[in-house]
């Protein structure tokens, strides 16, 4: 789905979950307002699969559009709603001219009229990028290692919010600058949660892009040592050499042969010998007869070589490697701006599927050391009735014992598409990191990372009904414990 169609979603969503307010259409208006898009769009697929799907995410995006039109909406938070937040427009800029500048400045400043062996303005750019490609590689391997184990991104409710509206900062002071107004507490805590929940579902695309104008910066810098280098030697005869405390010669000749290997078996040229390297001790006029390093070079003179040498090692090393990894960062961005992912197991987009397809999801629920009671089940159906609707179907499953492993959620729940297997744990119940830290990082491994852990509330409520701070304690303490577990908890009731 595409960026702008998410951001509308997520704006219904916003509407939606807010509080009561004359400028917002109310629950009945929504009601009528998918009633009307669903005969506006026809029957669902029967088929299922791809073409179901696509359905259902043009039926919400629809959807989302008449809530959004029938909203009287103020100018401000249409502005926010209309203008995503990402990097402003000089900042890339910016990157690129301020990298080509402190790239040139480098090198000029360093070393105006000669070319050091040594030059850390330019060796110094290449190992720095071989370290950043060394990170790049380690960063891929821990990802596809941790593959499924991010934490889930959760929609916050609109009236979900407890933080004072005046009271903010970080992004939510940002945001606050772009919404001066935005007509009255309610209409602008509805903006924030909207802004927070777009913030979370686009962190992909917006690392995307700062990858994209690094890389390029990188490129930038080397062309502008690279221009630095070959401006000077138009008007300056360079003068040739290295010189070094604590190197000698042959620790010099291992160095220099060993970064510049890629540019000798480019060149097709034999690597520096000892002799080569000593002749270049102290500095020497880019005018006197230098050793050949290749037949292809042997008609230049000994600076002529070396800046050529430079040249295709950062050619090589640098610029080529960081515009490929910029192109790759921008194919990736536009295509993350295409395929936004929608956490469509989360209860407002259950709710829509069932009243887009009449189709109600079955949940499995496998309570964990402690019985459902006639009492408890009848909680439990009103608590799936008002967040899956009426239609949802709700399975108890035989509880699982104290310490016992977690079993699969297929063989929980099976393996139909409509059909989820959902944990509940018991909120009166101290959680142990041997035993319910176990419990979480299996159903992290076995069920993904859109696990659905219900946290059971009543019983630790009701036993303790004079001390309100105490089940909010143990509440934070939960929440706590299953957000470390990289899921995400729900509250029953």
């Amino acid at each position: 789905m595409r960026s702008s169609s998410a951001r509308d979603i997520l704006l219904a969503h916003a509407i939606e979950t807010a509080a009561p307010n004359e400028a917002l259409p109310d629950a009945a208006r929504c009601a009528a307002i998918t009633h009307d898009t669903l005969h506006a769009i026809g029957s669902p697929d029967s088929r299922g699969g791809s073409a179901s799907r696509a359905q259902f995410l043009n039926f919400i995006e629809q959807r989302a559009q008449r809530i959004i039109a029938a909203s009287q909406l103020p100018e401000d938070v249409r502005q926010v709603w209309k203008q995503a937040p990402g990097i402003a427009r000089w900042v890339p800029f910016a990157v690129l001219v301020g990298a080509l500048v402190l790239g040139f400045c480098l090198h000029r400043f360093t070393d105006p009229h000669r070319v050091d062996l040594l030059a850390p303005s330019l060796l110094g750019i290449v190992l720095w990028n071989l370290l950043v490609y060394l990170w790049m590689l380690v960063s891929w391997v821990r990802s596809l290692l941790r593959s499924g184990h991010a934490a889930p991104v959760v929609l916050q409710p609109a009236n979900a919010s407890s933080a004072p509206v005046d009271a903010v900062g970080g992004w939510r002071g940002k945001l606050r600058a772009r919404l001066p107004v935005a007509g009255g507490g309610g209409l602008r805590r509805m903006a924030l949660a909207f802004e927070r929940n777009w913030w979370l579902l686009s962190a992909r695309a917006r690392h995307a892009q700062w990858l994209l104008w690094l890389h390029l910066g990188a490129a930038m810098m080397a062309v502008g040592a690279l221009a630095s280098l070959w401006a000077t030697g138009l008007t300056n005869e360079y003068q040739v050499g290295w010189e070094s405390t604590f190197l000698s010669a042959p620790m010099v000749q291992q160095l220099l042969n060993g970064v510049f290997a890629p540019v000798q078996w480019l060149l097709g040229a034999a690597p520096w010998s000892l002799a080569d390297i000593e002749s270049l001790r102290g500095w020497v006029s880019s005018s006197v007869a230098a050793p050949t390093v290749a037949d292809r070079m042997s008609h230049l003179s000994r600076g002529q070589q070396w800046v050529i040498a430079y040249t295709a090692l950062l050619g090589l090393l640098v610029i080529a490697p960081r515009l490929l990894c910029a192109l790759w960062q921008g194919l990736r961005l536009a295509w993350l701006n295409r395929n936004v992912p929608l956490p469509l197991t989360q209860p407002y987009f259950q709710n829509l599927q069932r009243d887009f397809g009449g189709l109600a999801v079955t949940l499995h629920v496998l309570p964990y050391s402690f019985e459902i009671t006639p009492e408890r089940r009848k909680t439990l159906d009103a608590f799936v009735a008002s967040q899956y609707g009426a239609g949802a179907h709700l399975v108890i499953e035989h509880a699982l014992a104290y310490g016992a492993k977690l079993p699969s959620a297929a063989s929980v729940a099976g393996k139909g598409v409509d059909a989820a297997a959902v944990l509940l744990i018991n909120m009166a119940a101290t959680p142990e990191a041997e035993i319910h830290g176990e419990l979480l990082q299996t159903a992290r491994e076995r069920w993904g990372q859109n696990a659905a852990i219900w946290l059971w509330t009543q019983d630790f409520a009701e036993r303790n009904t004079g001390a309100p701070k105490r089940v909010q304690e143990r509440r934070e303490l939960w929440g706590e414990f299953v957000r470390n577990a990289g899921l995400a908890a729900v509250w029953v009731p």
